[in-house]
């Protein structure tokens, strides 16, 4: 590929996030809709988050609405966005169990998805804000993979579970499912992922860099963790890599300005209730900066977002991979917007039609065609690709 990057894979994740007063059955449907538009466009994945407070996030059960989008889809890969495993109402056999049949249920396209905990407000109704979250997690994937791959009946005696004599009756379609773990707090995450061959998982506000913000686990330090882990395990790092998934607001429109005019609203609104979680320490860049310094400019250029034109969006993703290094799949945060539809589903169209196939080498036109058509010459990247009013070439300006 031309920039000399592996291809990339492209998924939905469905958090998800509509606004509170909208008809949440409606939106639940328009999500099964959205995940038949996402295979029909050639997306590889959609994932449902799991929440159960908080009043944007609306699915509490991911497995029970991707059963739903197994019925009218054929192809693309599902998986649940993430079970968060120290939750005292996730009993990771019963997850198991659930997520084989599920697997048998759409032939063959779960993903598996963990996390050690999501909302501050789910974490305490569900007694998971201790110190041992972490360890729990860990030891329930241990549970459920010991339970996946059992061919009888099966002890398992661990620290924070204990089972006797237990199988999973109706196994996973397929005979080694991917499993995917999300960080959000800890390099740790990240490096025991790579470590022990899951897919790690980023998540969209998570700041490219922040050297000066102990509190945030950005994605160059997310890369480093995974490099590190698969070099423990005697993996190669650029492997690993391929199994990292990085997913970022995104956005398609004419413009920057004009797709910055599209989703201003359901932003800001969307970004007040993630503040009111706590969150805004996660995305800032130094310890000094607050709330009110992370405005919607800020965050489209610093996150960064990734919006605009086909054109500009090609280039903010190739300043991404050079920026953070190799990772093997890009993913779309979905969202309301609290814009009409029509404007979503035409952004997710433009994405596929104009922007995949600059990173899918089997999309598009071979290197040697595009050195024939004058369309096709490579432009010059740009500096500063995520800036809202980049700098004028005072030349073009005399033009």
């Amino acid at each position: 590929m031309a920039n000399d990057m592996p291809d990339l894979e492209f998924g939905v994740f469905a958090q998800p996030a509509w606004r509170p007063e909208m008809n949440w059955n409606l939106s639940l449907d328009q999500m099964v809709e959205e995940a038949q538009l996402a295979e029909k466009l050639g997306f590889d994945e959609y994932w449902v988050g799991e929440h159960h407070s908080g009043g944007y996030e609306t699915v509490p059960a991911p497995d029970l609405q991707l059963a739903r989008m197994a019925e009218v889809t054929e192809r693309i890969k599902l998986m649940p966005a993430t079970f968060n495993l120290p939750y005292d109402v996730n009993d990771p056999f019963a997850v198991a169990e659930r997520l084989a049949f599920l697997d048998q249920i759409s032939k063959g396209r779960v993903i598996l998805g963990y996390v050690g905990g999501a909302l501050p407000s789910d974490m305490e109704m569900f007694n998971a804000t201790d110190d041992a979250m972490k360890d729990r997690m860990w030891e329930a994937v241990d549970v459920i993979e010991t339970y996946l791959e059992a061919e009888e009946p099966t002890d398992y005696d661990g620290e924070f579970f204990e089972y006797e004599d237990r199988i999973i009756q109706l196994p996973t379609y397929q005979k080694e499912p991917q499993s995917s773990v999300a960080g959000l707090t800890s390099r740790s995450t990240f490096y025991n992922a790579a470590k022990d061959g899951h897919r790690p998982l980023s998540i969209s506000f998570i700041p490219m860099e922040a050297p000066d913000n102990p509190a945030c686990v950005s994605l160059t330090d997310a890369a480093e963790a995974i490099e590190e882990g698969a070099e423990e395990a005697g993996r190669d790092p650029l492997e690993a890599r391929k199994d990292w998934c990085i997913a970022r607001e995104i956005y398609v429109a004419d413009s920057k300005e004009q797709a910055l005019e599209d989703i201003r609203e359901g932003a800001e609104a969307y970004y007040d209730y993630m503040f009111d979680l706590g969150l805004a320490p996660m995305m800032a860049h130094t310890e000094e900066q607050g709330r009110d310094d992370l405005t919607l400019e800020w965050m489209v250029e610093n996150l960064p977002f990734i919006i605009g034109s086909p054109e500009e969006v090609v280039k903010q993703i190739k300043a991404l991979q050079e920026k953070v290094g190799p990772f093997g799949q890009l993913v779309v945060n979905h969202h309301d917007w609290q814009m009409p539809r029509h404007k979503w589903r035409h952004s997710l169209e433009l994405f596929a039609k104009d922007v995949m196939p600059a990173f899918k080498s089997r999309l598009g036109p071979r290197e040697y065609s595009k050195s024939q058509i004058k369309p096709y010459e490579e432009p010059v990247p740009d500096q500063d690709v995520f800036k809202l009013n980049p700098p004028q070439d005072p030349a073009a300006a005399d033009d």
